[in-house]
C-alpha cells in the first residue's frame, strides 16, 4: 500500500512540475471564464486549425479555460519544456516522419507530432491529451453537456468529423493550390520562409548539448517531416493538386448530407461536433479566398451562413485575439 502511494506521489509531482515549466515557455495566457483556477487549460495558436477546434469545443460546452496562446512564429512549442509536456500525452502512437507528407495534419495518418499545438491539460484526472480530435472526443466525454456525438446521428458525425481530420489543411496554408493559389499576399510571405524557420529552430535545439536523450528523437521526427515536406513543396507539385482534388470531393460529400439534412445542421436540427469541425475548416477556405472550391455547391454556401456566424464559434475562432486577419474575412466581420 505505502509503495502504491509513493509512485502516486510521485507521478503528481512529475505532472506538476513538467507542466509547470511548460507554462512558463509561453509568454500570453488569460482565464476564460470566472473560475480562478480551472481544471483544464489549453495551448493553442490563434489561427491554427486544430487549436480552433478544440477552443470551439471548450466554449461550446461552457467550460471554463485557461488559454496559453502559442507564437508558433517564434516558435516557443519548439522549446524542450512544452515538448516535453505534451509527450506526456504520446502514449505509444508513432512518431511523425515516417509516413509521406500529404497535407493532412491528421495525428491518425501522419503520425504524432512533438513540437505542435494544441496540448490539453487536464488538472483533476492530472492527464496531457494531444491530437485535436482525441481532446474534442475527451472533453465531450468529461463534459457531457451538450452532447456534441448523441447517438442518433453518431455514424454521421463520425464520418464528417473524419473527412475534416483528413482534409489537407497544411497543403494549403504552406503551398496554396498549385494552379490557383488565392492566399493572401501576408500568407503567402510568411510561408515562404517557415518551413526554413521551422528547420533553423529545430537544428538549434538539436545541437543544444543540454537537450535530453528522451526529448532528441522527438526533434528529429519533426527535422525528417520538414525536409519531407520542403521536398515536397519545392517538386511534388502533384502532391498539392491530389490535396486539392481531396478537398473538393469532401466538400461534395457535405453538399450531398446537407441536401439530405431536414434542418440547419448536419444531423437536422440537432448541433453536433460535425458542425463545429466543418465551421473551422470552411472557415480556413475563406479567409484563403477559396470560394471557387464551394461556389457550385448551393448547400455548403446556405450552411456557411449559418455556420460562420454561430456566437461560439465566432467568439473561439476569426474574433478571438490575434487571429490571423484576412481581407476575405471583412463580409463576415460585418454581420
Amino acid at each position: 500500500m505505502g509503495s502504491a502511494v509513493y509512485r502516486f506521489c510521485e507521478m503528481d509531482n512529475n505532472f506538476a512540475s513538467i507542466v509547470a515549466a511548460a507554462r512558463k515557455c509561453i509568454k500570453t495566457s488569460r482565464v476564460i471564464g470566472n473560475t480562478s483556477s480551472p481544471r483544464f487549460e489549453s495551448f493553442h495558436a490563434p489561427s491554427s486549425i486544430c487549436s480552433e477546434k478544440v477552443r470551439c469545443t471548450l466554449f461550446i460546452k461552457g467550460v471554463d479555460f485557461i488559454a496559453y496562446d502559442v507564437d508558433i512564429t517564434t516558435q516557443e512549442n519548439y522549446q524542450p519544456a512544452y515538448v516535453a509536456m505534451r509527450n506526456l500525452g504520446r502514449g505509444t502512437q508513432s512518431l511523425v516522419g515516417e509516413h509521406a507528407w500529404t497535407g493532412s495534419t491528421s495525428a491518425d495518418g501522419m503520425g504524432f507530432d512533438p513540437l505542435v499545438v494544441p496540448t490539453l491539460v487536464d488538472n483533476l484526472k492530472m492527464k496531457v491529451i494531444v491530437d485535436s480530435k482525441k481532446i474534442m472526443n475527451y472533453l465531450d466525454q468529461e463534459i457531457p453537456s451538450p452532447p456534441l456525438y448523441p447517438k442518433v446521428c453518431t455514424d454521421m458525425i463520425l464520418k464528417h468529423v473524419k473527412l475534416v481530420d483528413d482534409t489537407p489543411h497544411a497543403g494549403l496554408l504552406y503551398g496554396g493550390d498549385p494552379d490557383n493559389d488565392t492566399r493572401p499576399d501576408f500568407i503567402k510571405q510568411f510561408t515562404d520562409s517557415l518551413v526554413s524557420t521551422q528547420t533553423a529552430s529545430l537544428e538549434f535545439w538539436l545541437n543544444d548539448g543540454n537537450l535530453s536523450s528522451e526529448l532528441r528523437p522527438l526533434y528529429q521526427a519533426k527535422l525528417k517531416k520538414l525536409i519531407m515536406v520542403k521536398s515536397t513543396l519545392e517538386s511534388k507539385p502533384e502532391v498539392l493538386r491530389n490535396s486539392m482534388d481531396l478537398t473538393k470531393q469532401f466538400l461534395a460529400e457535405l453538399n450531398a448530407d446537407l441536401k439530405l439534412s431536414e434542418g440547419p445542421w448536419i444531423c437536422g436540427n440537432t448541433f453536433t461536433m460535425a458542425d463545429i469541425v466543418w465551421h473551422v475548416s470552411l472557415l480556413r477556405f475563406l479567409m484563403f479566398g477559396c470560394d471557387y472550391l464551394y461556389k457550385d455547391l448551393p448547400e455548403v454556401r446556405s450552411y456557411m451562413d449559418r455556420i460562420l456566424t454561430h456566437p461560439e464559434l465566432k467568439a473561439a475562432t476569426y474574433t478571438w485575439p490575434g487571429f490571423l486577419p484576412s481581407p476575405y474575412l471583412a463580409p463576415l466581420l460585418q454581420k
